[in-house]
């Protein structure tokens, strides 16, 4: 009976002590604590080759800080375009991974946001072939808030294809500007 009370009570103690220390994290004294969750929809229009493509996705994540946004997101054409070869061929791609933004005054109305999505997906040429790709896009845009449960952004960036091996086709054949508008949705809390 001593021994099961020194063992809860050890227990106790070891959990109260384990909580003191996840209270002096590095996000907890650096003001990144979670502070909110978001998700949303993206739809905008990119470019390849001489083509401009729709372009439609998807995000959810959390909020640090207020400022910080660490989550998945992931984008696709909607539509086939013709792409540049000896033989016109159909085009698409989608593509998913890490998304991390930053967004400087969140909390004024209007304010600037820059994201970074890391992630990989699959490049297909109709007729040729298809390849799993990587893909790094950095963003820089502006966004809204509306309400406290919803903000617009407007955003764009460079869209950089990496490790395609279609044949006849290059990374710089995939890879190029984009622009596209956002739509957020969550809340965020605390101070």
């Amino acid at each position: 009976m001593k021994r099961s009370l020194l063992i809860v009570v050890l227990m106790g103690a070891a959990l109260t002590l384990a909580q003191a220390q996840a209270d002096e994290t590095l996000f907890n004294k650096s003001g990144l604590g979670l502070t909110g969750a978001w998700g949303g929809w993206n739809t905008g229009v990119a470019v390849f080759g001489d083509q401009p493509a729709l372009t439609k996705g998807g995000f959810g994540g959390l909020e640090f800080g207020k400022n910080l946004f660490i989550g998945w997101a992931g984008q696709k054409t909607v539509n086939r375009l013709p792409f540049a070869s000896e033989q016109p061929s159909r085009f698409g791609f989608d593509y998913g991974g890490l998304l991390v933004g930053y967004a400087p005054g969140a909390r004024n109305a209007i304010h600037p946001q820059f994201g970074l999505l890391i992630g990989g997906g699959e490049a297909r040429v109709e007729n040729v072939g298809s390849d799993a790709v990587w893909v790094i896009q950095p963003s820089l845009g502006v966004e809204l808030n509306v309400f406290r449960w919803f903000r617009i952004g407007v955003e764009g960036g460079y869209r950089y294809f990496s490790n395609s091996n279609i044949p006849d086709y290059t990374d710089q054949d995939f890879s190029n500007f984009y622009g596209q508008l956002r739509l957020k949705f969550g809340w965020s809390w605390g101070k």
